[in-house]
C-alpha cells in the first residue's frame, strides 16, 4: 500500500515532490547580463585583468564558446565575460559558478542566459579558486546544458 501512495505522489500527485531542489550554498545578487558585439567586449575590458578562462563543453545540450573572468584592481571587482556563447533554450537557465560540473557548493551569477558576447558582475568576495567551472543550468529540470572550467 505505501509502494502505491508514493507511486501516487510521484505521477498522480505532481512531480514536485520526487524533484530534487538545489539551492544556492551562498545567498547572492543575480547580475543582469549585458549583451555586447565583439568591439564592445573589447572596450568593456580594457583595463582589467584576465584572470581565468576555458571553453564550454556539450552536456545534455550542446554549448560552446568561450568564458573569461576579470579582475578590475581599482574597483576589486571581477566581470564573467561569456564570448561567442551559445546553448540551446531553455525553460529556467541559470548561470552558476560551482566547485565542479555535479553543482557543488554554487552560487547564481544571473538567472537569464544569452547567446552571444555577454558579460556578468561577479560578486568581489567569490573565491574564483574554489569555485572555477561555469554551468549553465537548467533550474526546472535540475539539467546541465553545459560547462566551462575557468583555469
Amino acid at each position: 500500500m505505501i509502494r502505491y501512495l508514493v507511486l501516487w505522489l510521484c505521477v498522480g500527485g505532481g512531480l514536485t515532490a520526487c524533484t530534487q531542489e538545489i539551492t544556492p550554498a551562498v545567498n547572492t545578487p543575480v547580475s543582469v547580463p549585458k549583451t555586447l558585439d565583439s568591439m564592445s567586449t573589447k572596450n568593456y575590458t580594457t583595463g582589467k585583468k584576465l584572470i581565468a578562462m576555458g571553453s564550454f563543453q556539450n552536456a545534455v545540450h550542446q554549448t560552446t564558446g568561450i568564458a573569461k573572468v576579470y579582475a578590475d584592481s581599482v574597483q576589486r571587482s571581477y566581470t564573467l565575460v561569456l564570448e561567442n556563447f551559445k546553448t540551446d533554450a531553455g525553460p529556467d537557465l541559470r548561470v552558476y559558478l560551482a566547485e565542479d560540473r555535479a553543482v557543488t557548493n554554487f552560487i547564481q551569477i544571473s538567472d537569464k542566459v544569452q547567446n552571444g558576447n555577454v558579460v556578468y558582475d561577479i560578486p568581489s568576495d567569490i573565491d574564483l579558486k574554489k569555485r572555477n567551472h561555469v554551468l549553465i543550468w537548467c533550474k526546472s529540470f535540475s539539467v546541465l546544458f553545459g560547462a566551462a572550467e575557468l583555469k
